[in-house]
């Protein structure tokens, strides 16, 4: 399954970005597709979420500890360090607590609490490089 974001324009679905339009393309020419819809009052950046997958791309590439090496793995310290958890599926299993960790797709979670999230991702981040948040920045926009 993918997930793209998409804008109305003349009453017809739009690819929000560049991305969103090359995994359109994925598809043939008139191929019925499927689509669930989701809307937002204020939309998601997908500036943002790129420059998070960035920041965690940079971490990775600047570590050998093997649980932080690779994008993924930064994705999931940062969401453990915040304890970025859904509160509703938290179960206690003899006497052992297990979460389970929130998604930041669009679908699952909104520009307030994104923003949130992300703000605490980069102090955990930049923790981690021992740097400071606004050094972990720049080395972020010069990628």
């Amino acid at each position: 399954m993918k997930e793209i974001a998409t804008v109305i324009k003349n009453n017809c679905l739009h690819p929000y970005s560049e991305e969103d339009l090359e995994i359109l393309r994925e598809y043939k020419p008139n191929q019925i597709l499927r689509v669930k819809l989701t809307g937002v009052r204020k939309p998601r950046s997908y500036q943002q979420l790129k420059l998070y997958w960035s920041g965690c791309r940079l971490v990775s590439e600047n570590t050998e500890d093997p649980h932080w090496n690779t994008k993924e793995k930064v994705d999931f310290q940062c969401r453990v360090h915040t304890h970025f958890v859904d509160p509703d599926t938290v179960v206690v299993k003899d006497n052992v607590v297990i979460f389970n960790y929130r998604s930041i797709s669009f679908a699952n979670l909104g520009h307030i609490m994104a923003c949130n999230y992300f703000d605490q991702a980069f102090k955990v981040m930049a923790k981690f490089l021992m740097v400071p948040v606004d050094t972990l920045m720049e080395q972020i926009y010069q990628q």
